[in-house]
């Protein structure tokens, strides 16, 4: 199964989200013992469903990658939130609420193909990395991130990944 329907690049402006976070390594994420992620998600939905606005329930939620200590191999930061916007109510109570600026920077966007949301990200990401072992392009680590849609069936979502890369 191709689980990357395309790739493009673009350069974004700096913006800010606001969300709740973890740190964890990929090795951590590939057993359950010590996976830190599914119960990041857990909290997030909770909260938000918790605290519900029509502001926040028509946002896209962001997964942000963040302050990696090397590379694909060490440890990282990952906040799940939504874009920060003055309008925006946000669904995460305050005292568990982070705020993280995602730089400006050029991103490769990676669209998975449509499918079962963390079956097609965790795969896209597989793709991502064995992409980046031989690519010309040169990943930073600055900062990368998963968008999901508001509107999307988990069971038939398209997720696009942005990972930051030298411009």
């Amino acid at each position: 199964m191709n689980t990357v329907a395309t790739t493009t690049i673009i350069d974004l402006p700096a913006f800010v989200v606001h969300g709740m976070g973890t740190r964890t390594t990929n090795v951590d994420e590939l057993g359950m013992a010590n996976a830190r992620l599914p119960q990041l998600w857990a909290s997030y939905l909770h909260d938000k469903a918790q605290h519900p606005s029509a502001s926040s329930q028509h946002a896209p939620t962001y997964a942000l990658y963040t302050d990696y200590e090397s590379d694909a191999n060490g440890a990282y930061t990952v906040v799940i939130g939504q874009q920060a916007d003055d309008h925006l109510e946000q669904p995460i109570t305050r005292q568990r609420q982070l705020e993280i600026t995602v730089p400006a920077s050029r991103y490769m966007v990676f669209t998975t193909s449509k499918g079962p949301v963390f079956e097609t990200v965790a795969q896209t990401w597989g793709t991502i990395w064995n992409y980046f072992e031989h690519a010309s392009e040169v990943r930073t680590y600055t900062g990368d991130f998963e968008v999901y849609e508001s509107t999307a069936n988990p069971e038939q979502a398209e997720v696009k990944i942005y990972i930051a890369i030298q411009s």
